[in-house]
This record gives C-alpha cells, structure tokens and sequence, in this order.
C-alpha cells in the first residue's frame, strides 16, 4: 500500500514538474531574465550574465516587498514561514501551478497546513499573487475590481448560465460592456510595471548573402553542482532554446526572402512547423508566443512570420506594413477607397472599413487630417 502512494506520489510529482516547465516555453525573455534575477539573489548557482538593469531591479525588491507584506499580516510565526517559502516558489508569472500535494511533500507540512497559506498569499499585492492558475488569477482580479457587475458576470460566464443579462437585470449594451472587461481581465499579477522595451530571442543579419543568427535565449552556466533548483532551471532551459531553434529553423529556411531583406512572406503554418520538427501543434503555438526576432526589417514577433496564402501573405502583419509604405510615400493624401485600391494593385485584397481600421491603429490619419499635416509643414 504504502509503494502504491509512493508511486502515485512520484507520478503526480512528474505531471506537476510538466506543468512548470511549459510555461517557461511559453514565456518571453522579459518574464525569463526576471525570474533568473531574483533566483539569483539568493541562489549563486543561477546566474546568465547581462541581465538587462531594469528587469534586475524590478526582481531585486519583489520578494522583501511580499514578506513585508506576511510580517504585517496575521497568523503565527510558522504559518508566516510557509508563506514566505510559497513565495519563494512562485514560478516566472507569479503564480503556484503546483498542487498542495506536492507542495506540502516539498515543505515537509500537512496539505491543510498550505491551503491556509496559499490563501493567504492571494490577499497580498500585487492582485494574483500565487493564484493556481491564469483563470484563478483572472477570478482575484474580478473579485478586487471597483465595479461589482464584473465579478457577477465572470462567474456567471465561467458557469456557462444562459442569458446572463436578462438573469442580471442589465441591458444589452451594459453587459457587452462588462463581458469586454472580463475578457480582458488580467491573467497574470502585474508583476512589474509595463515597459516598451522589447527584448528580442535572437538577431538575424546577412553576411556574404548567408544568414547569421545570434541567439539571447537565457541559459545558466554549466557548472551547478548538486543544486537542485539550479539543475531544474539549466535543464528547462536548455529544453526551451533546443525548442526555440528547432522551430526558428523551419521559420528561417521557410522565409529566408524576408530575413534577406525583401518584403516578401512565404505560406507558412504551426502544423507545417510541428510536422517538420516532430512537435505537437500545441507546443509550436507555445513556442512563438512573444517571442520577437531582430531582422533586417526591424523587430518583429514570431507570429508574423506565419502565413496561409499568397505570395505577398495576406497576413495582416503584411497588409499594414504595405499599408504604411503608401502613406508614407504619397505626395498628395490619398483617400482609404484609393489605398484600398493601392493595395489591390500590389496584391493585397481588403475591404476600405479594414484599410481605415489598419490606418487608424498605424497612428495616420484620414486624409484630410494628413493633408492639414503638409499644410502645415508637419513631419
């Protein structure tokens, strides 16, 4: 009896470390570096060299920050500690996908012992810390949010109930309303503040007409020793760049034109990408999500690069660049029923609601705004 728990302990030991390591896959070099730096602060083993000064300052306090928080709150010293070591587990989201089980096993306490803990911690700052999952953390944020409809709609969404706005005395448009906060609710703590900064996997330049590709993927150096936390992360890693590069491959043979300089993109689909690499379609999704490439043509992300048709690639990616290359060569404004047309003429067919769509989120104007821009002589 006792080897049957042992062996079911070691299997869900195993499912749990599979749900720590996709995320890392999925996350971009921002939430990467920003994990490693604060691992770093106390753990010499995990180190990757140039981490960028903002992410290891924003990493730097995170931690002392939340266990001022657990030294304000209530509860005894023993239960603070185990807050205080759950903090230390949060993964690179700020979130603890890993089961009471496990954790408890891990900590050596009763799984009563960090169910009181992990709530705990969801009443600290920021909204979602240590939440189970993006929909939990989503749920937190319903729950904290000023206007209660929102937490009256995501459950009644997430109950799949019929006719909600009628069940909740709202009109149409209220409840269309609140569904778009809802649908916007964030899924992860809003760990540091929002940046513009960008930082690329990996950077593609043409030498001698052969493509040369540097990588920036995170890795920690090869000497960890028998630490553990450190080996875990040199191996998931290591996992995540072989996947990376695996799937940039294909991405790099596939539009070469591109990297090469040339405004063309090739059909090109997750399947095709899953099928040449012998991945799931699922783990190619998760591959490029966030990731950015520095490329002749500028920064650009990973999805881009994925076309269904055309040689032009009716992607709407493709379609706004055109789209920005009309306008900005134009020497008399032209209306969005003739850059619909322009369009057209060099092989993009859309509609003029989407060329003024695509114009509006470019930051242009209509063309009797542009025209006022010439008049007055503004760049």
């Amino acid at each position: 009896m006792q080897r049957q728990e042992q062996q079911q302990l070691q299997k869900l030991q195993l499912t749990q470390d599979m749900v720590r390591r996709l995320p890392v896959l999925e996350a971009d070099r921002v939430a990467l570096e920003w994990q490693l730096a604060r691992l770093a602060k106390r753990n010499a083993h995990i180190t990757t060299g140039g981490t960028v000064e903002w992410i290891a300052d924003a990493a730097g306090g995170f931690e002392a920050r939340l266990f001022e928080q657990i030294d304000e709150g209530s509860g005894t010293e023993a239960q603070k500690q185990l807050q205080k070591q759950l903090v230390m587990a949060l993964d690179h989201r700020g979130l603890l996908p890993e089961t009471d089980a496990v954790l408890a096993k891990r900590f050596g306490v009763e799984m009563t012992d960090v169910d009181l803990a992990r709530r705990a911690l969801l009443f600290l700052e920021p909204t979602g810390i240590g939440a189970a999952s993006e929909h939990d953390c989503q749920y937190r944020h319903a729950i904290e949010h000023d206007d209660p409809h929102v937490l009256d709609v995501f459950e009644a969404l997430d109950a799949k109930v019929e006719h909600i706005a009628d069940k909740l005395g709202m009109t149409t448009d209220e409840y269309e309303r609140i569904s778009r906060i809802v649908a916007t609710l964030p899924r992860t703590p809003i760990l540091y503040e929002e940046t513009e900064h960008i930082l690329p996997e990996l950077e593609v330049g043409v030498q001698d007409g052969e493509l040369i590709t540097t990588w920036f993927s995170p890795m920690i150096a090869l000497d960890v020793g028998s630490d553990r936390e450190a080996k875990w992360w040199q191996e998931t890693l290591a996992m995540r760049a072989a996947t990376l590069r695996s799937v940039w491959a294909v991405i790099e043979r596939h539009q070469a034109d591109w990297l090469h300089g040339q405004l063309v993109l090739h059909p090109l689909t997750r399947k095709e990408v899953a099928i040449e690499i012998g991945k799931h379609e699922s783990t190619v999704g998760r591959a490029i999500q966030g990731k950015y490439a520095k490329t002749a043509g500028g920064v650009m992300e990973w999805r881009h690069f994925f076309v269904r048709a055309t040689y032009h690639g009716q992607a709407p990616f493709m379609i706004k660049r055109a789209l920005a290359e009309l306008i900005q060569q134009e020497t008399a404004p032209l209306s969005d029923q003739a850059l619909t047309e322009e369009l057209d003429r060099i092989g993009y067919t859309v509609t003029r609601r989407t060329v003024a769509n695509y114009r509006e989120a470019l930051g242009f104007g209509n063309s009797r705004e542009r025209e006022r821009q010439l008049w007055k002589g503004e760049t």
